[in-house]
């Protein structure tokens, strides 16, 4: 499992990457953070998986994709990696075992120190409590922290990739939709008040609310209209308007004219 971090050597990684575009530079660090994320800290070799995670929707994002992993990754046994990001992801590994198994190790000899002195004829002195080590637990805008009781959701609550990804992966949703749901997600848990509020686990309460989201009808894809629509239908209701009244024996010429006019700009 990956340290929920990695070290960052700005002068080091602008010295190579100085030459990237701004779409590029961003491309690379978020390839390099998936990677750190994913176990093995390698990603497959699967354009339609990596430009789904990196949420690269344009052309142009998905040219800058390509154009980092060509650059900066190797394909070995089917997976990505970087060989800079790689080195320092075993190091840190090691480094954290290491740590690991000395804290485990010194806590054993003092166990047994303390049962030794138990068959010692010296008189115990008053011994001060040590202090619990604290536990630091890392939170984000996009994890609302979970407590026995429950939390509401943050006002300035943003999905994560966990968040976004998961419809995208198990109900064949689009990024697209999946985004405007978690904003509908927000708007509606933000706005709500009392007990019902306040959850436990929010990335659980996302997947039920995903499952339960009703798909667009055919009725909503066709009240959806662009600005050009919208134009051209405003125009047809302001000439309509301004025919009320008028005789219906006019002769063709008089309305022929405008319904050609409205007709050819709605094709």
């Amino acid at each position: 499992m990956s340290l929920p971090y990695f070290p960052m050597y700005p002068s080091d990684f602008e010295a190579k990457t100085s030459h990237l575009t701004l779409a590029e530079d961003g491309a690379y660090n978020r390839l390099l953070r998936i990677c750190w994320m994913t176990p093995g800290c390698t990603i497959p070799d699967d354009e339609a998986w990596i430009m789904r995670r990196v949420r690269a929707l344009t052309d142009e994002d998905k040219e800058a994709v390509r154009t980092i992993l060509a650059e900066f990754f190797t394909v070995e046994n089917g997976r990505y990696s970087n060989a800079k990001l790689m080195q320092i992801w075993r190091e840190s590994n090691k480094a954290h075992e290491k740590r690991k198994n000395a804290g485990a190790k010194g806590g054993k000899a003092k166990s047994l120190k303390n049962n030794n002195t138990a068959h010692s004829n010296a008189v115990a002195k008053p011994k001060q409590p040590e202090p619990e080590p604290n536990k630091e637990k890392e939170l984000s805008k996009d994890s609302p922290k979970k407590g026995s009781r429950g939390s509401c959701l943050p006002d300035d609550w943003q999905p994560s990739n966990e968040f976004i990804d998961w419809p995208v992966q198990n109900l064949n949703w689009t990024i697209n939709r999946s985004q405007a749901e978690a904003a509908k997600f927000k708007d509606y848990w933000i706005a709500k008040t009392g007990a019902g509020a306040t959850k436990k686990d929010w990335l659980a309460t996302w997947r039920n609310w995903c499952r339960n989201a009703r798909p667009p009808g055919p009725d909503q894809i066709q009240r959806q209209e662009t600005a050009t629509q919208k134009l051209k239908r405003e125009a047809q209701e302001r000439w309509n308007l301004s025919t009320e009244g008028k005789h219906h024996d006019q002769s063709p010429r008089n309305t022929s004219g405008p319904l050609r006019l409205v007709a050819s700009s709605t094709e």
